[in-house]
């Protein structure tokens, strides 16, 4: 299991950072922390990542791209989902397509197990 603040002994809310190399992997939230899922997107291809489910308790409360230095429109970038931790344990799974096809169009999908800390 991966943990997302390990070592941490003082309670504050703090950003856990996952991504393509956490796939499949167990990972650990504390109560208030904001969990950021980074994945790589071009979506000037038309392929997007979208939530495909979130565990009890969790829900998307922000989602945002961030563009690499010197990428213009249409270029690489970033699809960030911030999620609030979930409740329960469970799935946090996510599709990489382009939605307009339906489960034809999808490429490739991402899960991991979020964990609340001390369950």
């Amino acid at each position: 299991m991966v943990s997302c603040c390990p070592g941490r002994t003082v309670a504050r809310v703090s950003d856990c950072r996952i991504g393509p190399q956490d796939a499949g992997r167990d990972i650990e939230v504390a109560a208030g922390d904001r969990l950021l899922v980074v994945l790589p997107e071009n979506a000037g291809t038309g392929y997007t990542w979208e939530v495909e489910n979130v565990p009890p308790g969790a829900r998307v409360i922000e989602e945002y791209y961030e563009h690499g230095e010197g990428t213009g429109i249409g270029g690489a970038s970033t699809h960030v989902f911030v999620l609030q931790p979930p409740a329960e344990q469970g799935a946090l799974r996510l599709r990489h397509g382009q939605p307009w096809m339906g489960e034809a169009g999808i490429s490739e999908r991402y899960e991991v197990t979020l964990v609340p800390q001390g369950a």
